[in-house]
């Protein structure tokens, strides 16, 4: 069963463009429901006023956000294939301290989220926010776009399997695409050799794949660089991959933060698409 409505939340039509392609064409491949939601956020912050200038600060505040989310709309229809019926295309304001519990709300229902890589060139701090609420808020699967789009089918496929909850989420949320794929490539690197699977790594993520008619190859591989991440991206290019599945944020949003980690990293580098789930 493949993916039956998919999500995607403009905010930046500058930015936002690859994403919205992609969001566009996987919806047309999967013959599934594209809501698009055009974002205007509200920039007022609600803080102690001189009396009477509050009324006059909120209803600004509020018609700016209108207008942008008016905007991306308008954007977005000019971009729409004529014949695209299972659409659906809303403005949508948000308070800015409201962000994270309504972006969840908006894309809570769909089996597929699509969203710009937020550490770019054209990115901006609200893509960072809109990406963790989808991760965090809803439960579904965000698929990343770089810069460079994600159009074309995903018929490699690389899976970063390190027996983790998160990692096993992603899996199953990629099913889908990896039953389509014509190879998937399990990458294991350094696995811990006190795993209860260490006798055969990976064999039961590939086993689980194997019945559900999905060709898989494990590859054991060694950190012979100084980040995990990088390890990833090179076996990635070498091997042609369309897309990356991989678990999100395994340690905190704080810690990788601040020490970094291999979901901070590929969202800051990766030149693929990704599929995260946490």
């Amino acid at each position: 069963m493949g993916y039956q409505t998919i999500s995607f939340v403009a905010t930046d039509a500058g930015a936002d463009g690859p994403a919205l392609s992609a969001a566009l064409a996987v919806a047309d491949r999967q013959d599934a429901h594209l809501d698009i939601h055009c974002v205007g956020v509200d920039p007022a912050r609600y803080e102690p006023l001189p009396a009477g200038s509050a009324a006059i600060v909120m209803e600004t505040g509020a018609a700016e956000a209108r207008a942008r989310a008016e905007e991306l709309q308008e954007w977005v229809k000019g971009g729409l294939p004529a014949n695209m019926s299972k659409l659906a295309i809303e403005p949508v304001v948000i308070p800015h301290l409201g962000l994270d519990t309504l972006v969840g709300r908006l894309t809570r229902y769909s089996d597929l989220v699509v969203a710009t890589r937020p550490y770019s060139d054209k990115a901006n701090p609200l893509h960072v926010s809109v990406l963790e609420a989808e991760l965090f808020g809803t439960g579904a699967p965000v698929l990343v776009v770089p810069e460079k789009g994600a159009a074309k089918p995903f018929d490699r496929i690389v899976v970063a399997w390190n027996e983790s909850s998160e990692s096993f989420n992603a899996v199953r949320a990629a099913l889908p695409f990896l039953k389509a794929a014509e190879k998937v490539d399990i990458v294991m690197i350094d696995p811990p050799s006190h795993s209860p699977e260490r006798s055969d790594p990976g064999g039961a993520i590939c086993l689980m794949l194997a019945r559900h008619g999905v060709k898989a190859e494990v590859s054991i591989l060694a950190r012979t660089l100084p980040r995990v991440s990088e390890v990833l991206e090179r076996f990635a290019e070498e091997h042609g991959a369309d897309l990356i599945v991989m678990g999100a944020y395994g340690h905190s949003r704080f810690r990788e933060s601040i020490l970094g980690g291999a979901t901070r990293d590929l969202l800051g580098n990766a030149t693929l698409p990704l599929l995260m789930a946490h």
